[in-house]
C-alpha cells in the first residue's frame, strides 16, 4: 500500500518555521521568501484541518498540537540528510579537502594515505598545503584542517595526533666529523655545530638547549622558510637541524639521517586534526576521523626509541 505522505515542500516549511519559530528565518534558509513559507505552512494546515500556528501582531507562535510533529519532522529530516550523506560517500565520488602545513602532509599524511584510500575508494583527498599556520574554522573550503596547538579547540571536534617530540638530526658525514666516531654528542659540542632552523620556530632550539642545561650559542641559526629547505641542508652536512621525530622516521631508518643526541624536546603542544562541529556528522569526515583514530591509538603515549 502506498504510504499516506503530505506533500514535502510543506513539511520542510513548516518544520523550518518551527525550529526557528519565525516564517522569515526559514525563509532565509530555504531561499524563499516569508510569503511563500507562509503559503506552504496553510497547505499543510489545509491537509490536516487543523491550525499549526497561531498568528499575532508580535509574530508566530506553535500550538502545542503541532509541538511533536514538527520535533518528528525534524528528526526525519535529519535522519534523511544523514543517510543520504552516508550513500554518496559510499556510492558516488566524494571529495574530503584537507588543508594543513606542507611538511606535515608530506612526510606524515601522505604515506598513510593509501590506506584510507583503500578502505573507502569513493572518497578522493584533496589537500592544500602551507608553510603557514591556517585559522581554526577560517580554512576555506576544507572539510579538515591541521593545526599545531594546545589541546583546546572550541567549536571543532579535535583529535590528536602526535605531540612535539624534536630531535637533532644531520648526516652520517656530519656527525661522525663532529663526533670521531662517538654515536651521540654532546649538547655542550652541538652548541658549536652549524645550526638549522625553520624561521617560525626559531624558538624550538633555545628550548633544547634549555632543556639540555646548556646555554643558547651565541651563533646567529641559519633558518628557512620552507621545513623542506631545512631537512635538505641537513642531508648535505650543511648543519645539524631540530626537526619533528615523525618527520624523518623514514630518513632515520634509512641512515639518510642520524640523531645527534639522545636528548629530546618534548612539550604538551602537538599536531590536531579539527573538524567544523557543524560539519564534523558528514559521512566523509566521520570515516576520515575513525581511520586516523586507528592510525594514531595511542598518540598520548611517549615515543619508543
Amino acid at each position: 500500500m502506498a504510504r499516506k505522505i503530505p506533500p514535502l515542500n510543506p513539511l520542510r516549511s513548516f518544520e523550518a518555521a518551527a525550529r526557528h519559530n519565525s516564517f522569515a528565518r526559514a525563509a532565509q534558509e530555504l531561499s524563499v521568501t516569508p510569503a511563500a513559507i507562509s503559503r506552504q505552512v496553510k497547505l499543510l494546515e489545509d491537509y490536516f484541518g487543523v491550525e499549526f500556528f497561531r498568528r499575532e501582531p508580535s509574530g508566530i507562535s506553535l500550538t502545542p498540537e503541532a509541538m511533536d510533529y514538527a520535533k518528528g519532522l525534524g528528526k526525519a529530516f535529519r535522519q534523511i540528510a544523514s543517510l543520504t550523506d552516508e550513500f554518496r560517500t559510499r556510492h558516488t565520488s566524494s571529495i574530503l579537502t584537507i588543508r594543513g602545513y606542507t611538511t606535515f602532509l608530506v612526510k606524515w599524511l601522505v604515506p598513510r594515505l593509501p590506506d584510507f584510500q583503500a578502505a573507502h575508494p569513493h572518497i578522493k583527498v584533496r589537500l592544500s598545503g602551507g608553510s603557514f599556520a591556517p585559522a581554526a574554522g577560517s580554512g576555506g573550503q576544507a572539510d579538515i584542517v591541521i593545526r599545531y596547538g594546545g589541546p583546546h579547540w572550541p567549536g571543532h571536534r579535535a583529535l590528536l595526533l602526535f605531540r612535539d617530540e624534536l630531535v637533532p638530526v644531520c648526516s652520517p658525514d656530519l656527525r661522525a666529523r663532529q663526533c670521531a666516531g662517538t654515536a651521540a654528542a654532546d649538547p655542550a659540542a652541538i652548541a658549536g655545530w652549524p645550526l638549522l632552523s625553520l624561521e617560525a620556530r626559531r624558538q624550538d632550539w633555545h628550548d633544547w638547549f634549555a632543556q639540555a642545561g646548556v646555554p643558547m650559542p651565541q651563533q646567529r641559526l641559519q633558518s628557512f622558510e620552507d621545513m623542506a629547505v631545512v631537512l635538505e641542508f641537513a642531508r648535505r652536512g650543511l648543519g645539524v637541524a631540530l626537526v619533528q621525530r615523525r618527520y624523518v622516521e623514514e630518513e632515520l631508518a634509512a641512515s639518510s639521517l642520524v640523531a645527534v643526541s639522545d636528548v629530546v624536546l618534548g612539550r604538551e603542544l602537538g599536531y590536531y586534526a579539527l573538524a567544523r562541529d557543524e560539519g564534523a556528522e558528514k559521512s566523509k569526515v566521520d570515516a576520515f576521523f575513525a581511520w586516523l583514530e586507528m592510525v594514531v591509538p595511542d598518540p598520548e603515549q611517549a615515543y619508543q626509541k
